[in-house]
Order: structure tokens, then sequence, then C-alpha cells
């Protein structure tokens, strides 16, 4: 397969070449490839051709178009989130000390990486599945004066082993891999999978725990995204059970008004060595304004130590890359001021689904 590309790309960038247009040309190229699933050289055949047609805008415009297409979109806003950056610098430099070996699950492009290399660790070794975003962790750490303390290994956690990519249990794990919905990437398997094989006894995670917390809301948009029964004069009501049941908005939504307290769900402590395959729970939530609640906010909350946490709560003018989740209701429910609703929730460590649930705890 390999030999198949090269060729491919040896045939055709020789014909492009005779174009007058070959920059333009290259990227059709680079994408061709990319379609291939083979991104590290689509990403060069994209530079390439983005440097030799610098000043064509629309080379460097379907460059870019590609090379953005290669990251999931968060990391740009994650790696400018200036709270998020605060709260784990300070957490990294309170746990790290001179000498530490620490690892990392999911690199991304490499920020926290850098952040713990700062922050005195003697060996960074953090792994990234993603082919492009672990290239340019690697260059990011070596733009940045880390090279020699960072070393950056394309794949799964899963695959990492002592003797070969560690040379010894590293002290400690720090990751941030929770989806906007908490269990999204599947991070507790491998958390649990990290402290079983690769950590030495004791060792610390940052964060030391990750919760998921609901709330009772009213959300201006409801009844246009949260529900469908009629429109137009038309019946549509068997459409309702079609609505999503978690439906993702920025944390600053418009129009959405928390009528309660955030309450944990649930609560997962990285120090255990296991947790539930699924559990089925819940909690109550306290009216704290009157009004009609027709939606369940859900957010996550990271302990990254005893003293730093960071919460997706929804709040109105917040900034933050992590996104809440709303489940709208069917219809809405009056509340007062002191009344009590029960949340309910289930998660198989993966997905998370949440009601109004009538039962007890």
């Amino acid at each position: 397969m390999s030999d198949d590309i090269d060729r491919m790309i040896a045939t055709l960038g020789a014909a492009l070449r005779q174009r007058p247009d070959y920059p333009f040309h290259l990227i059709g190229l680079a994408e061709m490839v990319a379609a291939e699933k083979h991104r590290r050289r689509a990403v060069k055949l994209a530079r390439e051709a983005m440097a030799l047609g610098r000043d064509d805008p629309a080379t460097v415009m379907r460059g870019r178009r590609l090379l953005a297409s290669m990251l999931p979109g968060y990391h740009v806003p994650m790696m400018n989130d200036a709270r998020r950056n605060r709260a784990w610098d300070a957490a990294l430099r309170r746990a790290i000390r001179p000498g530490m070996l620490v690892f990392e699950i999911g690199t991304g492009a490499g920020m926290l990486a850098l952040m713990a290399a700062r922050a005195g660790a003697a060996k960074v070794v953090t792994c990234e599945t993603n082919p492009v975003a672990a290239e340019l962790a690697r260059a990011l750490a070596a733009r940045n004066g880390y090279a020699d303390r960072i070393e950056v290994i394309t794949g799964p956690s899963q695959k990492v082993t002592i003797g070969t990519d560690l040379e010894r249990p590293a002290d400690l794990l720090f990751c941030d891999i929770f989806a906007d919905g908490l269990l999204g990437f599947d991070p507790l398997s491998a958390i649990g999978d990290v402290r079983a094989r690769l950590l030495a006894p004791g060792a610390p995670v940052v964060p030391r725990a990750a919760s998921l917390c609901v709330g009772l809301a009213a959300w201006e948009d409801h009844d246009r995204s949260g529900k469908i029964d009629a429109a137009c004069g038309f019946d549509l009501s068997p459409l309702a059970d079609f609505v999503d049941v978690a439906l993702l908005r920025p944390i600053d939504t418009p129009g959405l008004d928390l009528l309660s307290d955030g309450e944990t769900l649930f609560r997962f402590d990285f120090s255990e060595a296991s947790f539930p395959a699924s559990e089925r729970c819940a909690v109550a939530c306290r009216a704290l304004k009157a009004g009609h609640v027709d939606t369940i906010a859900r957010w996550i909350r990271l302990e990254l130590d005893a003293e730093t946490t960071l919460e997706a709560r929804p709040e109105p003018g917040a900034l933050f890359f992590s996104s809440p989740t709303l489940t709208p209701l069917a219809a809405p429910i009056p509340v007062s001021v002191g009344d009590e609703m029960r949340v309910g929730g289930w998660h198989d460590r993966h997905k998370i689904l949440t009601w109004i649930d009538p039962g007890a705890c």
C-alpha cells in the first residue's frame, strides 16, 4: 500500500509540474493522498504546495482547508483557552518535582506536555493516536526547546510498555481526554489500564477526579430545538422520539437559565484501581428560582488537584472550550423556590443518559 501511494505521488506529481498552476494542483494531490488515509504525507505535500504558491491566495486557502481537516476542531480553542491553561499549568507545577518521569495519555498538539517539561519533569513521555497531531507536538517541543525531554509516541496508551517506551514505571500520570460529555474518549479504560501497568505504586493522577454535574434549566430555545409536535398546521408528533437527548451547546448559550445548583451525578476517583462497568443513580436538585424546567443541563468538572477545579457550568458571558450537554424534556414542569426534582442518570463507561426520575436513588 505504501508503494502504491509512492507511485501515485511520483506519477501525478511529475505530470502536475508541467502545469503553470502547479502549487494549486499539488494541493489536489495532497487531498487525494489524505483520502487514502496517508495523512502525514498529505500534510507534507500541502506544506510544499503552500510554500511554492505562497503568493496565490487560492493555493494558500485550499491548503489551509486541508490542514484544518487533519485535526479535530477543538484543538485551537482548547489551546487558546486561558482559563484552562492557567489551571493546568498551576496544577502541573504543584504536582511535578525535579527528576520525575511523567506519562501523558492523549498528547493532542502538546500543550500539557510542554507545561510538564517547563514545570521540571526530567522526561515527559506522551502518546497520541492522530499521527498529524503527534508530528505537530514533536515540532512544538523542538521549537520551544524541549525536544530532549518530551518524547511523543504515535499510538494508543494501551500499546505503551515499560522497557520499550518507558524506562521504568512513571511517577505521575496526567491527561485531558475528557470529551464534552465526559466519557466520549473512553477515559476510564485508558486511565485504568495505565494505572495498572505503567505507574509506580501510589503515583498520582492529574486530574485526581472527574465528575458529571446536572442541574435544572429553562431554555429559551427549547420549543425550536428541544421538541417537535406540530408546525405549519401539520401534526408532526411521530418525530417526537427522534429529538436528540444530548444536545451540545456553548457554555454561554443565550437564553439558558439554570434554576438550581449543579449536583454531582457521577464522580470518578482516579486513585481507584477500577471503575464500575455501568451505574444508575439519581440526585435531588432543589430549585433556587421559580420557573418552568424544560431542560436538564449537564457538564463536566475536573478536579485537577485539591486546589484547582475546571468546570463547564453554563454561565452567561463565560468562555471555555468544553460545552455543556442539554437534555430537553417533553414538556415544561413548573417549579417554585425550594421544590425538589430528582435527576436520574445511567452510564456504561462510554455514554451517559439523564432524565427526570420519580423514583429513589
